[in-house]
């Protein structure tokens, strides 16, 4: 019976190669995507830049929005007095959106 901490290094460097085999093939995929692309005088798709459009900015607005919402209750949660505040400012504004 072979020993087994050759069978496992056996198996390492048949994993390796595999990988090896799977990148490099990948990367022949690549080159044979551009150079069909440069023979029909455009560029791949998979390199075709985002164009920028106002959905970009209008998420980072909301993000940073819901960031200032999560500092603000983060700090709200620590002071009991503020908390009782803002509770009563919440539902006093609540209140009225809901009578107009």
């Amino acid at each position: 019976m072979p020993d087994p901490s050759w069978m496992a290094q056996q198996q390492a460097q048949q994993a390796a190669q595999q990988a090896q085999q799977i990148h490099q093939n990948n990367v022949r995929h690549h080159r044979h995507m551009h150079d069909m692309a440069r023979i029909h005088g455009g560029t791949p798709q998979m390199h075709r830049p985002m164009p920028y459009s106002g959905s970009r900015g209008g998420s980072l607005r909301g993000f940073l929005t819901l960031l200032v919402i999560a500092a603000v209750v983060v700090y709200v949660a620590h002071d009991p007095e503020l908390r009782t505040t803002v509770t009563t400012f919440a539902r006093d504004l609540l209140t009225r959106v809901q009578s107009n």
